[in-house]
């Protein structure tokens, strides 16, 4: 299945948590940069498509962790640093064939109150910025919403996705969720309503903030219950309809369960988004 992946910041693991489930797809994130000629050749090696979580590489000058991202922060100096980021990864991608990148469009990290507009201001300025990136390097470049933000909903990013047309929208499960708890939104409208504009997605879960502070990224599972708080993960990928067939999808988790979650085995969640994507 060419267009399933896992998520892989580590190439140690590249064998076990991508080879080892029959997978033929990954994304990188936040290498050593001494790990780069090891990348292409296992690239190489196992024929892999392959995306980029910004950034590829570790940065000295860039704050910790580079998950954090200013794209939508009001001061341009700090939406400068993710964008000289971006452009050193979307880069990267160009020439080592990367097939796109994925950047976080979250609020500003400092959680400060800006003034009405400034948000959606800078958010707009940012994917201009990455729009003009994308066609000039010839990288597709998804943006993925992330945190507490009043960005995350259908009509505001439409809207971007529209005005900026080359770029795509990665959703991400459970950042979706947590983000549409926040907005007192629904989340699978939202995802209906991002829909045309996808160009790739995230899968992990979470029942709320709690669970998202104390256990991180939760592998999906059957076990899951909507009517427990996870997302349901099998509405969300059968809304894919034929896009489930091309989609890149992402398992962004580690190949571990939390124990006092049940401590189940990631591999059964692998197996079944491949059940769920085949029917």
């Amino acid at each position: 299945m060419s267009n399933l992946g896992f998520h892989c910041h580590d190439l140690d693991a590249l064998d076990s948590v991508v080879m080892g489930n029959g997978l033929r797809r990954t994304e990188f994130y936040n290498l050593p940069p001494d790990d780069l000629p090891r990348l292409e050749r296992l690239i190489r090696k196992h024929n892999l498509a392959w995306s980029i979580h910004t950034p590829l590489v570790q940065l000295d000058w860039y704050p910790n962790p580079p998950t954090w991202s200013y794209l939508c922060d009001p001061d341009g100096d700090r939406r400068e640093l993710t964008l000289k980021m971006t452009r050193m990864t979307v880069e990267q991608a160009e020439d080592l064939g990367a097939e796109y990148v994925v950047v976080h469009l979250p609020a500003p990290t400092d959680h400060s109150t800006p003034a009405d507009g400034q948000l959606e201001d800078a958010a707009k300025r940012s994917c201009e910025a990455l729009a003009e990136l994308s066609v000039k390097r010839g990288v597709p470049v998804h943006v993925e919403g992330v945190g507490q933000t009043p960005l995350i909903r259908g009509d505001f990013l439409v809207g971007l996705l529209k005005e900026f047309d080359p770029l795509r929208y990665c959703f991400d499960t459970a950042h979706s969720n947590l983000a549409s708890q926040y907005n007192d939104i629904d989340m699978y409208e939202l995802h209906l309503a991002l829909l045309p504009y996808l160009g790739s997605m995230h899968l992990w879960n979470t029942r709320d903030r709690e669970d998202y502070v104390k256990y991180r990224h939760v592998p999906v599972h059957p076990s899951q219950s909507a009517e427990d708080g996870w997302v349901d993960i099998p509405r969300i990928l059968s809304a894919l309809d034929s896009k489930g067939d091309t989609l890149p999808v992402i398992f962004e988790s580690e190949p571990s369960y939390p124990a006092d979650l049940g401590g189940h085995d990631y591999r059964e969640g692998v197996e079944w988004v491949k059940g769920l994507l085949a029917t």
